[in-house]
């Protein structure tokens, strides 16, 4: 008797009545879910999306999440829904992506209909480079009595638009990612809670959200050979930026005085984004040195997030 095969479960694909015992409210449940594992969203589109806000107000609408993308620091904005893709979610998209400036838009449904699947792909043809529209399409699945298992598949993204993938081909592409590997560790063992970034880049930096959209802390090798830690303000609007970056520096001494240690502030006139930042000497080339940027570097990125997040939430912003 042929027993290959014995003991396999059968694959269910649930119908929305049972997507809706799990996240029985779409605002509250389904949002909150696809904030704590946005990593998962994140491995499909092969983006490093970190959300700041959740159902968070556009004039009298309610956004569902807002975040940023940490390669290219745009602005993101997801729409969630259940079943069938309509015209509603689609405009609410549009319109809370103008209110955001937004620059990667999301609109994940559990099914979509092939005039705004037509739709998304229009609108990724007409617009610039900058803007990057995904249909996700989300699916819960169960094998015999398991528990529920959630999966996202892409069935639209702007490939003609998105940066090219960073080559880790080489030596120094691997050093980059060996690095953060070892950063990204040392940060979550230490101080736990300052980033959800799991996946470490072959590149020369690393950003995490800072709680407010356009706002960022992170850690990279310079072209002056100095290792930096950063708050990175690009909001989308360079006179946002530079009103942002002077409400702070009317706080430099309290800031300085709270962190025992001055400050560099680059209003950077002639670009759109302006930094705050503490730098040491230091390459990716001196492996030996390492451990040391590591410590020194994870400390100031949480020391940074610990000060700055709470003043900027309260800056007087459009």
């Amino acid at each position: 008797m042929n027993t290959s095969g014995q003991g396999l479960g059968k694959l269910t694909k649930l119908d929305e009545k049972e997507v809706r015992k799990i996240w029985p409210r779409e605002q509250e449940d389904l949002s909150q879910w696809m904030k704590d594992n946005i990593d998962v969203l994140n491995e499909a589109l092969n983006l490093q999306i970190e959300i700041e806000e959740v159902e968070s107000s556009v004039g009298p609408f309610r956004l569902d999440l807002a975040g940023n993308e940490a390669r290219t620091q745009n602005p993101v904005v997801i729409e969630n829904q259940f079943g069938n893709s309509d015209h509603d979610h689609l405009g609410k998209l549009i319109t809370y992506s103008a209110g955001r400036e937004a620059g990667v838009l999301i609109w994940v449904a559990m099914n979509f209909q092939e005039p705004h699947l037509s739709a998304l792909r229009w609108l990724n043809s007409v617009t610039s480079d900058d803007m990057l529209f995904f249909g996700v399409a989300l699916e819960v699945f169960r094998i015999g009595d398991s528990n529920p298992a959630p999966k996202y598949t892409v069935v639209v993204a702007p490939p003609n638009k998105l940066p090219p993938a960073v080559s880790e081909s080489s030596p120094r592409a691997q050093s980059y990612k060996e690095f953060w590997r070892m950063f990204l560790e040392h940060l979550r063992t230490n101080y736990p809670g300052v980033t959800r970034a799991a996946t470490p880049q072959a590149q020369s930096w690393f950003n995490t959200g800072a709680g407010v959209s356009g706002f960022n802390v992170g850690a990279a090798f310079t072209g002056e050979e100095r290792f930096r830690v950063e708050l990175y303000i690009d909001t989308g609007n360079s006179e946002q930026n530079k009103k942002a970056f002077q409400e702070l520096k009317e706080s430099e001494d309290a800031i300085h005085a709270a962190l025992g240690k001055s400050l560099e502030w680059w209003e950077l006139p002639d670009r759109r984004a302006s930094r705050i930042s503490i730098s040491i000497p230091g390459t990716i080339d001196q492996s030996n040195q390492h451990q040391e940027y590591i410590s020194w570097g994870t400390k100031w990125l949480a020391e940074f997030k610990k000060e700055f997040r709470p003043r900027i939430s309260h800056l007087e912003l459009n």
